[in-house]
């Protein structure tokens, strides 16, 4: 069997997935979207791979998705998450998730807007997010309207999303690989100045024992979103309530399998011998 995988060189997890796969014995050849030449890509190219895996075109900054689609095609299938890819061109935008999975779970509430001058939030402090980014870069909690309208300076006010501030009692990543929930963690939630603003981020700190009605959201929500593999993240507030954040396809999980003691890629890897075994 040869493996091609496409991704970024700030991809952490991907080197994980190439050594499940050498151990066995599966061919692998890993390429950069940042490497690649979109006139110059041909069916061709792609001909002597029996699968491929399209990790997260976004973990720059930069946007390669349309290597991503162009790729995903000449594979006709051999894709992992390719229906993801295929029905949900949207899938990493963050207001698209919110109309997509807003009757499926409680979520946050709120606002987008399509230029400066209709900006009208009065309750605060506010969580700010790129609608389409990767890896907590571009999550802002802003204090006030001044503060706010300072942001905003200069950017495309449409380019984000904006979400209650909820007062966090856990934070919640739940792995997700074909329909079944393989383990769950929870992450300390960070503050860090980030431009000049409290940027939001998180690390994995230990093993969640999972709640039933959070399992079922979890696998309704990847369901949903016609994945094979994701991150979905929740949190719970100070009164225990739940919260659904957003659902990350080709998650990172390097962390979560060192705090979990789960082999996550050799799962990974063992799930699409199986999807190549059953053709």
């Amino acid at each position: 069997m040869k493996l091609l995988i496409v991704t970024t060189e700030k991809d952490k997890s991907c080197e994980r997935i190439i050594e499940e796969a050498v151990k066995r014995k599966i061919i692998v050849r890993r390429v950069f979207y940042s490497d690649m030449c979109l006139h110059r890509l041909e069916a061709k190219n792609f001909t002597k791979f029996d699968f491929c895996i399209l990790r997260d075109p976004y973990n720059t900054g930069k946007d390669f998705s349309i290597y991503l689609r162009t790729i995903m095609r000449f594979f006709k299938g051999n894709v992992l998450d390719f229906n993801t890819y295929m029905h949900y061109p949207f899938y990493e935008d963050k207001l698209f998730q919110h109309l997509l999975f807003r009757d499926i779970a409680r979520m946050p509430r709120f606002w987008h807007y399509n230029s400066n001058v209709m900006v009208d939030i009065d309750t605060f402090p506010v969580v700010v997010k790129k609608r389409i980014g990767s890896r907590g870069r571009d999550i802002f909690l802003i204090k006030n309207e001044g503060e706010l309208r300072s942001f905003l300076s200069g950017k495309e006010v449409h380019e984000y999303l904006f979400e209650e501030r909820i007062k966090v009692r856990k934070d919640i990543r739940v792995v997700v690989l074909g329909n079944k929930v393989i383990g769950a963690v929870e992450r300390e939630v960070r503050f860090k100045e980030r431009a000049g603003y409290r940027g939001i981020g998180v690390k994995v700190s230990s093993r969640y024992k999972i709640q039933k009605d959070m399992k079922e959201k979890a696998l309704i929500v990847a369901k949903r979103m016609e994945c094979d593999f994701c991150g979905i993240d929740f949190i719970v507030d100070d009164n225990g309530k739940g919260y659904l954040l957003e659902c990350n396809v080709s998650p990172q999980f390097t962390s979560s399998e060192r705090v979990l003691n789960i082999n996550i890629a050799g799962k990974l890897v063992e799930y699409i011998v199986g999807k190549i075994k059953e053709q």
